[in-house]
């Protein structure tokens, strides 16, 4: 008797990031000015976890910082937004954590993925900064991704 087998093989993309490109933001340190409850802290905006969040308090000027642990280039930054969104964010790069300088600046912002891209610039802090919010709720991301490129 002849036994078949059969193999297959499964290479899952994720929207908006191409195949061989690195998370830099994966399991790092994250802050955020603040937290609407206890389980969305900003750490879950990190985790690799499309059902853990990040959500703010209720209130616009809300940010979520990400600590790369060391300068790296940085020129991509992908946002899930969970339903509550920023309406206007800026996406800005620091390398102490204090002084931050705007690579993007979102004015309409539409929630759901959104794909920011500029020039490449040495970082070890990326920071979400939540001007206003798009719905009543805070703002809330399932997942920040941070890539060179």
């Amino acid at each position: 008797m002849m036994k078949k087998a059969i193999f297959a093989a499964i290479a899952v993309t994720a929207i908006g990031v191409s195949a061989g490109e690195v998370n830099l933001a994966l399991n790092k340190t994250a802050t955020a000015s603040s937290t609407q409850m206890k389980g969305v802290e900003a750490a879950k905006a990190v985790d690799g976890k499309l059902n853990t969040r990040w959500s703010s308090s209720f209130r616009d000027n809300q940010w979520i910082m990400i600590d790369l642990g060391s300068a790296q280039d940085v020129g991509k930054v992908v946002l899930r937004w969970e339903n509550a969104y920023a309406k206007e964010y800026k996406v800005q790069l620091s390398m102490d954590g204090k002084e931050f300088k705007t690579v993007s600046e979102q004015k309409d912002g539409k929630g759901k993925v959104e794909t920011i891209t500029f020039p490449a610039e040495k970082a070890q802090f990326v920071r979400i900064q939540c001007d206003k919010r798009g719905t009543n709720y805070g703002s809330s991301l399932w997942e920040v991704q941070v890539f060179a490129k």
